[in-house]
């Protein structure tokens, strides 16, 4: 979280604010940074988008060693985005809980890496996250039980990319995969960092399609007898204090929808209806398929293959393959016109009913407008008398 404009304003009038930022004034406007405040000026200028944080995220958990990761994101009033980053890796010691948030703390001292992306490694990335975002938390990790971070994202500060509904179009020639089209959106990340790391399960969706799907993931070997199940929170908590278990195992542990309630509240922080916990219980909600290239909603080109020659020349293949995001944006979508219409039709009535009172009245047909999961209804008045 950055520095508040109220403790800015403090320093100011202290005049220490230029204190606690310079280790040496040079002369002539010139000065010395002190390495914290260089950290902090750096790592503000590692996030620039939403996106960017993704990156972080799962960079994070392939280097943790992960193998299925799952995230959920939701998208609210245009203004706000959301992200539960859940994995199965190694996880993070409770000592070392509140200081991974810190600059330069990292489990990478002789493993430092290069990627596409840039050096990883420096422990800058959760610090950067923490100064950009307007909440980070860990909610839930241990070592060897994976970890599961909650993000809450001020769109303002951090923009994304309009169109999330975009996916790009994959070009195969020559047994190489390439991303091409499309825009730099979270589903581009997330696809790209999937060619990258082939090893990897990568589950997006819904915070209820990313916790039924935690749940249906592990049901088999549920079934043979690796998990119990609890109707109690304190035994829940009892089990898994004593037992190596993985957040993404959690869910499975229980069939009553009241304690799978708090799972997702007290684990995640996930804010999930009641109604939808109990679509989750009841197996209701469809789980995700893993997030792989034979799965993208587009048609993937292969240059490399023959379905014959015309005028001598090799015929490109085309296969329609499949992936369905899930829609974040349009629940207000699933009513019809004439059933909102309904709705709002005796409403003008009643205001031109009670509009006479005040010698007003509807000046037109009432409006309505959909936005994200929003119906917004518009009335406009009239003074009769004009």
């Amino acid at each position: 979280m950055q520095n508040s404009p109220d403790l800015n304003e403090f320093l100011e009038q202290l005049n220490i604010k230029d204190t606690l930022s310079i280790e040496e004034d040079l002369g002539n406007g010139y000065v010395r940074l002190k390495i914290s405040e260089a950290e902090r000026r750096q790592a503000l200028q590692d996030i620039n988008c939403v996106e960017d944080i993704f990156v972080e995220l799962l960079r994070n958990s392939r280097d943790a060693g992960s193998k299925n990761i799952f995230i959920g994101t939701k998208k609210i009033e245009d203004k706000t985005r959301i992200i539960h980053s859940i994995d199965d890796g190694k996880g993070i010691p409770d000592a070392l809980k509140d200081l991974i948030f810190e600059a330069r703390v990292t489990s990478k001292l002789e493993n430092g890496m290069k990627d596409t992306y840039g050096f990883h490694g420096r422990g800058m990335a959760l610090f950067s996250i923490k100064l950009n975002a307007r909440e980070i938390k860990l909610t839930f990790s241990g070592e060897s039980r994976g970890a599961s971070f909650f993000l809450d994202i001020n769109l303002d500060d951090v923009p994304e990319k309009k169109d999330q509904s975009i996916i790009p179009q994959i070009l195969k020639m020559d047994e190489d995969i390439n991303i091409i089209g499309g825009v730099n959106n979270i589903i581009k990340t997330i696809i790209e960092f999937q060619i990258q790391n082939r090893d990897m399960n990568f589950y997006y969706g819904t915070p209820t399609q990313v916790l039924a799907t935690m749940r249906e993931k592990f049901k088999r070997e549920r079934s043979q007898g690796v998990y119990p199940t609890f109707k109690k929170w304190e035994k829940l908590i009892d089990f898994i204090s004593q037992n190596k278990i993985k957040v993404t195992e959690i869910p499975v542990l229980t069939d009553s929808y009241s304690l799978m309630g708090e799972i997702a509240e007290k684990i995640f922080n996930m804010n999930i209806s009641r109604r939808g916990i109990q679509r989750i219980v009841y197996n209701e909600v469809k789980p995700l398929d893993p997030l792989k290239l034979d799965l993208l909603n587009h048609t993937i080109i292969d240059e490399s293959s023959s379905e014959g020659e015309i005028n001598g020349s090799k015929k490109s293949s085309k296969k329609d393959l499949r992936l369905r995001l899930f829609d974040e944006e349009k629940l207000a979508n699933r009513f019809k016109d004439e059933e909102i219409k309904g709705i709002i039709e005796p409403l003008g009535e009643k205001f031109n009913e009670l509009g006479k009172k005040y010698f007003l009245s509807v000046n037109k047909n009432i409006e309505f407008k959909r936005s994200n999961n929003t119906i917004k209804v518009i009335i406009e008045l009239s003074d009769k008398e004009n």
